[in-house]
């Protein structure tokens, strides 16, 4: 199979390079149609159409064929063109002003009238919106640079402007803003940048993108002209994605020399101070930059050049009184003291943990009209960016500001593209992109130890943030893309291809420092011995840190070729068929021969291991996603069409998944740990010492993935009808439906079966206190191995999305938009983490991970969202050069799902459960045995939770009792208003200055109670595990009465998010822009 790769990839490569391809990756527009006589309705053949783009001078053009159609690629994406049609005989046919959006395919099919005389003028045709799309097939949205301009954007990201998609869910996450589209997973995004592949491969960041983790956006603002998303393109020449693509193509310059000199500001007198005690510190936000396009030959060679600095610090307030866990503020601070003076080590604060963030972006782009067939398009691009992640404080844990990230990102991308057309009946599109990505993790403050307490209800955390400890990522990436296109009549035929090739050197060294679980802070300031220890250290040297010699260095690489014939059955009728097959590879993992000869037969006496072996990977598998799609003018006059697909989307998975089995195989990390083990503060010496680097021992987790495991792999389906309205306004219906025909999920086959039953009504799988793990390492003499994670696929899980939108593209100044979407959606495993072990760990269940892996609601549910934006400008004063743009956005959504849960890691045997065990909800509060609490007895914690039973049931009492579902509900509703106004005052000739305010949550502003979203955990351990019942496993329980109102209800009045930009306070920005044009 491996020399099948190699020759399908070689001949890809081939066909790349040699076939004189719309590109992976959408980066212009396109004019296709049908000329006719107007008399008779004849094709006219051989007429000329030809289109001007009157800044730059750039013309396009081809002549129709022996059925008067005619298609112009690749044409650059903006305007206005004049668009004209010309045959001997007749009378010119014009379209002038017109403006092409990304991706749009432009329908201009004259009928043509005969004339006897001279021509003596034209006919002039005024603009016309083209929404109504005749290609259009599945659920884009385009982000057009008037929407650019006008929206409120704060944060100046990408996430700005897609959640215009009203099946998006945008949420703010430790790096970023997090984009899921249709109820997919966020990591199966894909992101381009001028048409080559620009997100985050690797999948580390929430955000998708590269350098994300830091929080940087990828591009500036300021370089983009126009954003476009697409959820089911039935178009074969899109993929790697299976939730959506999100495609921005770049500025370009033109013959006029334009340039804009801006700068952003905010602080703490632009946000409201006081919101529930919690005060927002002293700080500075400001971003600055240029933008500079023109001529370098007219007509012929154009160039375009943006820089930006960001400096910011974004302060993260924290009110100790919502702490809910047993721990005072004094003896928080007591704790501190001791270990500055114990240990010499300052912790740092953990009330108001600030985060700051450096960055700067460049991007160059050239344009240049080789000839009147071929353009060159040259787009580079660097941003580098330095973070602090200054971890928060929350109702649930206590975070000191030493266990926060520091994070440092350098990004290079560039990208060449060619669009030729070859005679009147083909055209090639060209793409050869490179990226190459260096991301520096490390630990904020001095080196520790990484400590965790459980604190009651609460927990507390400080020393080395575990997952910086050793933690570096190079990453070198080249794509190329080519679509060549032969038009015939009525059929469009595509045959493309595209490759990605991978470069990867990962040093992952987690819990490098040693990592100490206590369960009472009691224990630890007493010194007390750790309840747990572990370490994961390297088994190639002695080397603590980024120095050690244990990075992951592999291969991977993804090929795709794909058919499609594209059918204009009439003015009214499209219909697209289409073929991808994307085969992916990736180099052999090095083999652990201990691992396969001695405890590979002992895991396979209980688990299936799928074929999977250590240094045998993943197999290479053709993945075949055939689709088809169809646009339906329902009347022929452009007022009600139908749209609409099916068909199968690949993603990429994520690099950081099948990295796992180079970092973790046994002979490159080994794990440590144990039980009442005492603290050693120096992160340098920990256990379990030092190793022969010349004869290492075999040991540590290890990651392996089935032999026939496959790239995730979606079904969609999608119908819409579309309907022009009065006003110029369009109405939406649509449907969007997709199933799992692969995606990832995950086993530890290092885990024995139940050993017992719970007593009770809660009658569960009980794992036992001891004999844990299925393999005794340590006991059979071998060396000792930690988890042991089989990844493999599933082909279980579903989502849908039901829209209702309204829409009136810009005109006269005004744009309104406005949408309903509904959308749920259902997986096993949702791959939110970047570690495999941690997949597994995070699944929530009732009988064990390894064997109650059920459909529930994903993490990416989504729920009810109304979106609504209205954005109006008005033009006055002396040749109206005055001009006022008011723009408000309002989105009123539900939050986040989350899950009820039993907290106490003790509850389950130690299952390695990650305090994932779904709750059991009885039929009656009294089935279940409650223990005095804090000073509360068992009677009064058992009323309030038979208040709450009450009120989460609302009447439907499940006889017996049954067990939670992973997000069975949703977060509370949370309504937030963003504003924008921008002030244009003259200057001279067409040079103006534009002073803005933007407001993020205006409504707070209005209201100090409006404006509220939500923080939801996710995970809500509604009860506590206190033990069993002596001599049984009968469990006890606590109930935190505090945590539910009067009507017992959850009461998420403490859970407000208070994170950055996008949360529960108003926060305002100025900004200052001179135009030059």
């Amino acid at each position: 199979m491996r020399i099948f790769t190699n020759i399908f990839a070689t001949l890809l490569l081939v066909m790349a390079t040699s076939l004189a391809v719309s590109a992976q990756g959408v980066t212009t527009a396109s004019i296709f149609g049908k000329i006719t006589d107007a008399e008779t309705g004849e094709p006219l053949i051989g007429a000329t159409v030809q289109a001007v783009h009157t800044p730059s001078g750039t013309t396009y053009g081809n002549v129709t064929d022996v059925d008067g159609f005619f298609r112009i690629p690749g044409v650059r994406v903006g305007g206005p063109y004049i668009i004209t049609a010309t045959y001997t005989g007749f009378e010119a046919f014009v379209d002038d002003g017109v403006s092409l959006q990304l991706g749009q395919a432009y329908q201009f099919s004259p009928k043509m009238s005969t004339t006897a005389i001279e021509l003596t003028g034209i006919e002039v045709v005024s603009s016309r919106s083209d929404l109504f799309n005749g290609q259009k097939t599945g659920q884009e949205t385009t982000v057009t640079e008037e929407a650019i301009q006008a929206l409120p954007a704060v944060s100046r990201s990408i996430g700005d402007f897609t959640r215009l998609t009203p099946q998006s869910t945008t949420r703010e996450g430790n790096d970023g803003l997090e984009l899921s589209f249709g109820g997919i997973n966020n990591r199966y995004n894909a992101i381009f940048i001028d048409g080559a592949v620009s997100n985050d491969v690797f999948g580390l960041a929430g955000s998708g993108t590269n350098g994300g983790q830091t929080g940087v956006s990828p591009i500036s603002v300021d370089a983009i002209e126009s954003f476009q998303v697409n959820l089911a393109p039935f178009d074969v020449r899109q993929g790697g994605f299976a939730g959506a693509a999100i495609n921005a193509v770049t500025r370009s310059g033109s013959n006029n020399f334009e340039a804009s000199v801006y700068g952003f500001y905010r602080d703490e007198n632009l946000v409201r101070g006081d919101l529930d005690g919690a005060e927002f510190n002293d700080f500075s936000a400001y971003t600055a930059g240029f933008r500079v396009g023109g001529p370098l030959i007219e007509n012929k060679l154009f160039f375009f050049v943006n820089y930006e600095r960001q400096d910011e610090t974004t302060p993260q307030p924290f009110d100790p009184s919502d702490y809910v866990g047993a721990s005072s503020i004094s003896d928080l601070n007591a704790l501190a003291n001791q270990l500055t003076n114990e240990f010499g080590y300052d912790p740092g604060t953990f009330i108001d943990n600030e985060s700051f963030l450096v960055s700067d972006k460049v991007n160059l782009r050239f344009d240049y009209n080789l000839n009147a067939n071929n353009n060159l398009t040259l787009s580079l691009g660097y941003v580098g960016a330095d973070n602090l992640e200054g971890v928060q404080s929350n109702a649930r844990n206590i975070n000191f500001l030493g266990s926060s990230e520091r994070f440092n990102a350098k990004t290079y991308r560039g990208t060449l593209e060619l669009n030729s057309i070859l005679g009147s009946n083909a055209s090639n599109n060209l793409i050869i992109g490179a990226t190459l990505q260096r991301d520096d993790r490390d630990p904020n403050g001095q080196p520790f130890p990484f400590v965790r307490i459980q604190d009651g209800s609460g927990r507390i955390q400080f020393g080395s943030e575990r997952f910086s400890t050793a933690n570096l990522l190079d990453q070198d990436i080249i794509t190329v893309t080519n679509n060549f296109e032969i038009f015939k009549g009525k059929h469009t035929f595509t045959i493309g291809g595209n490759l990605e090739l991978y470069s990867t050197e990962n040093l992952f060294i987690p819990s490098n420092f040693g990592l100490y679980d206590y369960n009472s802070l009691e224990a630890f300031t007493s010194g007390q011995n750790a309840d747990e220890f572990e370490r994961i250290y390297s088994l190639r040297d002695n080397v603590t840190g980024d120095g050690s010699a244990a990075a992951a260095i592999f291969n991977a690489g993804q090929a795709g070729l794909y058919f499609q014939d594209r059918i204009q059955f009439s003015d009214r009728f499209n219909f697209t068929a289409g073929l991808r097959i994307d085969l992916p590879w990736y180099d052999d993992t090095p083999t652990n021969t201990q691992f396969n000869e001695e405890i590979v037969p002992i895991i396979e006496d209980v688990y299936d291991l799928r074929g999977a072996r250590s240094g045998d990977f993943i197999s290479s598998n053709l993945l075949f996603s055939p689709r088809i799609g169809f646009n339906w003018d329902i009347e022929g006059n452009q007022q009600t069409q139908m749209r609409g697909g099916l068909g199968i989307f690949t993603s990429r998975a994520p690099l950081v998944w099948v990295g796992g089995a180079y970092n973790n195989n046994g002979i490159n990390t080994g794990f440590f740990g144990d039980t009442d083990v005492p603290f050693n503060p120096d992160p340098f010496t920990q256990l379990p010492g030092e190793i022969d680097p010349n004869n290492p021992p075999t040991g540590g987790n290890v990651d392996l993935f089935a032999e026939d495991f496959r790239l995730p792999q979606f079904l969609k389906g999608s119908l819409a009808i579309d309907r022009k309205l009065p006003g110029g306004f369009i109405g939406t219906l649509d449907v969007l439906y997709n199933k799992v025909l692969q995606n990832v999920a995950y086993q530890n086959v290092n885990i024995n079966p139940a050993t017992d039953n719970l007593d009770g009504p809660d009658n569960r799988s009980y794992f036992g206190n001891g004999g844990r793990d299925l393999v005794e390492l340590q006991d059979a003499g071998l060396t000792q191995y930690g988890r042991v994670i089989l990844g493999y696929n599933t082909q279980r899980g579903y989502g849908y999305n039901l829209t209702a939108s309204l829409q009136r593209p810009f005109k006269n100044g005004l744009f309104v938009q406005a949408s309903y979407s509904y959308g749920d959606s259902y997986s096993v495993f949702d791959g939110t983490s970047s570690q495999n072990s941690s997949q597994w760990r995070g699944l929530h269940q009732v009988n064990g991970r390894n064997f109650d892996q059920r459909v529930m609601r994903s993490d990416f549910a989504a729920g009810s969202r109304f979106l609504a934006v209205v954005s109006k400008r008005w033009a006055y004063g002396a040749g109206k050069g005055w001009a006022t743009t008011l723009t408000l956005s309002s989105e009123t959504a539900q939050s986040a799902p989350y899950s009820l849960l039993v907290g106490n890691p003790n509850f389950n045997g130690r299952t390695d459960s990650r305090e994932r065990n779904l709750a059991f909800l009885p039929e009656r509060a009294s089935d279940l045995t409650f223990v005095d609490d804090g000073g509360v007895s068992a009677g009064v914690q058992e009323a309030a939770f038979q208040r709450f039973l009450d009120a989460y049931n609302d009447g439907n009492v499940t006889p017996g009792g049954r067990y939670a579902e992973r997000n069975e509900r949703l977060g509370p509703w949370s309504t937030i208003v963003d504003l924008k106004i921008a002030q244009d005052i003259p200057i001279s000739g067409r040079n103006r200055l534009q002073i803005t305010f933007e407001a993020n949550n205006f409504t707070n502003l209005i209201n100090k109670d409006w404006g509220r979203r939500f923080f939801i955990p996710g995970n809500f351990e509604i009860l506590q595990f206190e033990g069993f019942e002596d001599g049984t496993l009968l469990p006890t329980y606590s109930f935190d009465v505090d945590q539910i109102d009067e009507q017992g209800d959850i009461d998420f009045t403490n859970f407000f998010d208070d994170r950055g930009l996008f949360s529960s306070r108003f926060q305002g920005q100025v900004g200052i822009r001179y135009i030059f044009e």
